[in-house]
This record gives structure tokens, sequence and C-alpha cells, in this order.
């Protein structure tokens, strides 16, 4: 398959008055043509970082201190900013958690997306671009999208503000959409819809995607491949069914052990949660930042930080000491995921 993008070597770290924190610290990886790549985590991890680095959106004080991110071999963090403009929505899309803050409260939605489109299709008539706006609100199941068309922000719902979100994202049928929480601040019924509507959409394009999210049911559902992330470093990569069938490192298991089951006799069984916080990012240890809150430490995990090894396949981990059994609680589905 044709790899689309890889990040190699990134690192951003913020500046604050205690001193400099790396919220992505030396990460990479590579993302193919047509798969949806999750990237999931505790709060904090880098997940969003991440995504803001790729799209050269990091604000102050953040910066992109070094690394690679190559988009169709093209570094993207050497070119002009002006490129970059001309490919954010053209070729690469983003929808962010919540679309209040995203799109304009003073601007209707149609000239909203309108905007988006004649930005990166300025041959297009006026009359064109309203049909192409329609034509995308009819796709993301806007009912009247006649009437939606002239409608402001705050006369949509939650749910129809993130379809909004996800219509300009994809009217100019960007190769990459990056997806940052899309539905959390959504109720679980509309979740599901709007979960629902990216994959439509992700098949029907042939586009890739990268979800971030920190919710493992969505990764099962939606993902073909998955990155664990833990205090800025990338702590496992693999299949979504390396990530739950295999799991090797022992957050990944951690996480995924967490989850509820609702089998019969299960419901008065006491949810695992894993033990301790999260490490200062600003007074990291020398070793595995995972060390303190791991039931597998040993001496040399404190010494050293674990690189990132593969083990077969695709499938990665960073850790001296990785688990080995099979999980056998979880099934795949035909959509790539486990349920």
């Amino acid at each position: 398959m044709d790899t689309l993008l890889e990040v190699k070597d990134l690192k951003t770290k913020f500046k604050t008055e205690d001193g400099t924190l790396y919220a992505v610290d030396g990460i990479s990886f590579s993302l193919q043509k047509g798969r949806v790549l999750g990237i999931v985590g505790e709060s904090g991890c880098g997940k969003s970082v991440t995504s803001l680095s790729i799209m050269r959106l990091v604000q102050k004080p953040g910066e992109i201190e070094s690394g690679e991110v190559l988009f169709r071999g093209k570094n993207l963090l050497k070119v002009s900013e002006s490129a970059m403009r001309e490919m954010r929505g053209r070729d690469i899309a983003m929808i962010f958690q919540e679309p209040m803050t995203s799109l304009n409260p003073v601007f209707t939605i149609g000239d909203q997306i309108d905007e988006a489109i004649s930005t990166h299709r300025p041959k297009l008539s006026r009359a064109e671009v309203k049909a192409r706006t329609i034509e995308m609100l009819q796709k993301v199941n806007i009912p009247a999208p006649e009437k939606r068309y002239g409608e402001y922000p705050h006369q949509l719902s939650g749910g129809m503000r993130q379809r909004v979100m996800i219509a300009m994202a994809m009217s100019c049928d960007p190769e990459l959409l990056i997806a940052d929480e899309p539905t959390t601040a959504l109720d679980v019924t509309i979740q599901a819809q709007i979960l629902d509507l990216i994959r439509k959409l992700q098949k029907e394009t042939s586009s890739s995607v990268i979800l971030i999210t920190h919710d493992l049911g969505v990764v099962a559902e939606m993902c073909h491949d998955v990155i664990v992330m833990y205090a800025g470093k990338i702590i496992e990569y693999g299949t979504v069914e390396d990530i739950f069938y295999r799991p090797r490192h022992p957050y990944t298991r951690g996480l995924l052990d967490s989850i509820p089951h609702f089998e019969s006799g299960q419901r008065k069984k006491a949810l695992t949660t894993i033990p301790g916080l999260v490490p200062n990012m600003l007074h990291l240890p020398k070793g595995c930042r995972f060390a303190d809150r791991c039931s597998r430490v040993q001496s040399d995990c404190r010494q050293q930080y674990p690189s990132l090894q593969r083990l077969r396949g695709s499938h990665k981990v960073a850790c001296f000491h990785p688990i080995e059994d099979v999980r056998k609680d979880v099934s795949i589905s035909s959509e790539g995921g486990s349920q």
C-alpha cells in the first residue's frame, strides 16, 4: 500500500514558567492510503498536540522543535505558511472536538462552508459553490439542507453542528481527515451516528483518517491500526487485532482491562483500574515513564527508556518486559474492530 503520511521523530515542546515540557517527544509512525489510524491514551498524553503539529496549528507557547511530517513525500514542516494554508482543507482537513468553538457564530452555515469550498476551488461560480454546499449537507444527513444553509450555528443542535463540521471538512475531498475526539460532547446515540457518517464518507472517498480518542470502543469499531500514547511517547503500535487480542505493553493491557463488560455474572465485579498517576511532564523519570504504575517493573525499567521494538508485522512495543499471553475476551467485527 502507498504511504500517505509519515511522521519521523516529531518533537513539540511548550515553554512554561516552570520549564520546558515535551507534549510530543520523538514519535514516529506512518499512515497508508485508505486506512483509519486510531491514536489513544489518557488526557494529556499528546494525542491532540500530535494532530495540531501535523497541521502546523500549534499555538504559542507551543513550538515544533524538530522532526519531519511527510505528506506524499513533502515535508510539511518546511513548506511556506501560504502553501500550508492552501493544503489545509484541500489536502488535509480536521474536525475538532467542539463544533461551537470552531464555527463562527455570526455567519450562516452556508456562508462558512461556501468559504471553505471557494477558497480551494476559486474557478467555481457562486451558484456552483452553493450547490456543492447543499450537496455536502445532504451527504451528512442534515434534514432540509436548503433551510439549514441560511441558519446560524446556535440554531442547530450539537450533533447537527458536528455534521456541519464534517461537511465542511469533506467538501474539497481531502486525502487525509484528522478527527480530534469528534464525538466527545455528544450523547451516545448521536456519537454512533457521527461515527457511522465518518466511516461512510471515508469509504466513499477512499480517504485516510486519523481518529484521536480516549474511547477504545470507538477505536475497535472504526480503526485498522492503533497507536497507544503515554506521556508524550508511543508505547505500542499495531493493527486493531494486535492491540485488542495481543496487547504487549502493560499500559495497553490496563486500558483494555478497564473497559466494563456486561456478560452474565460479571455485573458485581469491580472495574479494573491502573494504579498511580501520569508523571509530571516537567519532571519525567529517567527510565520508562510508566514504571511507577507498572506491575511488571524491574530495575532496568528505571535506568533507561525502552525503544520501540518490532515484534511481528507492524506490531511494535516500547517495553523491556512485554506481556506474552493473548486476550480471549474480545471478538473482532467485520468492520475491522472489536465488539
